[in-house]
């Protein structure tokens, strides 16, 4: 467990304090400046050069030497911190993002370059920079240091891609050629930004099972995890639920995309189902039809339970339609086939 030294932990004076190895106070304001300690967001190179009247080259110097001599110059502060990041780290599993490390320290968002500084600097630990494909972390050196991490995600994508849908955790350990324990793999897939998970499994970014953004991926998802046909006012419902949205998803919303997408199929009077689950568009007649195709004659009780397999239609409905409609033709008592064409 994390020591009580994690409630209280200043990490702004020790930030501070380790900034005090610099001995010029220009170079204090370019690392502060870089890591954007107290302001909305890091200032460029090309920003701190202007306001110093020097070239952003000399401070992309002045800021590389810096960092080498506080890291060279292992400060009590810097041990202190070394201490605490690693054992926070460590009890996430040997890799973590910064946000989770900051998390553990009760850091607020605005103040998670305090956090990155502090990484950066300890021996202990190896800092990930973000980029297009990952989160900025922090893994146990030399174990997690980029290179490794990078190596490890690149297994874990291939094994998703390669399985094709949404995996648990459990089914994903089984397929990789590393052997991780849950709680370092999660981290590592929480590290990527080419991942996501949703109801207890993890795909790519781009599936929308696992990260649905528009109400139609919503509305499949809905569908998907009942396993069974819902009426659009409850879809509608249960849409809403998924994750926060701009704005209010309306009923007649859900209801438009589910009449303009063929993966929806509607077997009742406002319900729908899945098309993979066996349903078929059409009209009742038309379902009629289909099961006569596949059997002919057929008494009036087994087209009716058969046409209810693929409709939640009154039984009234369908025999009506066998009455009534021309292209049905009784052959027997109670007994219909299509009729000659």
């Amino acid at each position: 467990m994390l020591t009580k030294a994690a409630n209280s932990y200043d990490y702004k004076s020790t930030a501070a304090e380790i900034l005090q190895d610099l001995r010029r106070d220009r170079d204090r304001q370019i690392i502060s400046r870089r890591f954007g300690f107290g302001i909305p967001k890091r200032q460029t190179l090309e920003k701190i050069g202007g306001d110093f009247d020097i070239t952003r080259e000399r401070v992309r110097q002045i800021e590389k030497a810096a960092i080498t001599k506080m890291q060279t110059n292992q400060s009590p502060a810097v041990e202190r911190a070394n201490e605490l990041l690693v054992e926070i780290v460590r009890e996430q599993g040997g890799v973590a993002p910064i946000a989770d490390i900051a998390a553990a320290l009760a850091v607020p968002d605005n103040d998670l370059p305090y956090i990155v500084f502090l990484t950066l600097l300890v021996p202990g630990l190896n800092l990930i920079d973000e980029d297009d494909h990952l989160r900025v972390s922090a893994g146990l050196s030399p174990i997690y240091q980029r290179s490794q991490s990078v190596a490890l995600i690149s297994e874990i994508i291939k094994a998703i891609k390669e399985y094709g849908k949404p995996i648990t955790l459990a089914k994903l350990r089984s397929k990789l050629p590393s052997e991780l324990d849950s709680l370092t793999l999660e981290q590592l897939m929480r590290i990527s930004k080419q991942l996501a998970y949703f109801d207890g499994k993890w795909g790519l970014i781009s599936w929308p099972e696992v990260n649905p953004k528009s109400i139609r991926d919503k509305t499949y998802l809905v569908l998907s995890r009942h396993g069974r046909p819902l009426h659009f006012s409850d879809i509608a419902l249960h849409v809403r639920g998924l994750g926060t949205t701009k704005r209010d998803v309306t009923i007649q919303a859900v209801h438009n995309e589910l009449i303009k997408d063929q993966r929806f199929i509607l077997i009742g009077r406002g319900i729908y189902a899945l098309a993979e689950w066996g349903y078929t568009p059409g009209t009742v007649a038309e379902i009629i039809s289909s099961v006569l195709r596949e059997e002919a004659p057929l008494h009036k009780d087994e087209i009716v339970r058969r046409v209810l397999m693929k409709r939640q239609v009154k039984t009234t409905t369908i025999i009506l339609n066998l009455q009534e409609k021309d292209q049905f033709v009784r052959t027997a008592k109670a007994t219909y086939k299509l009729k000659e064409e």
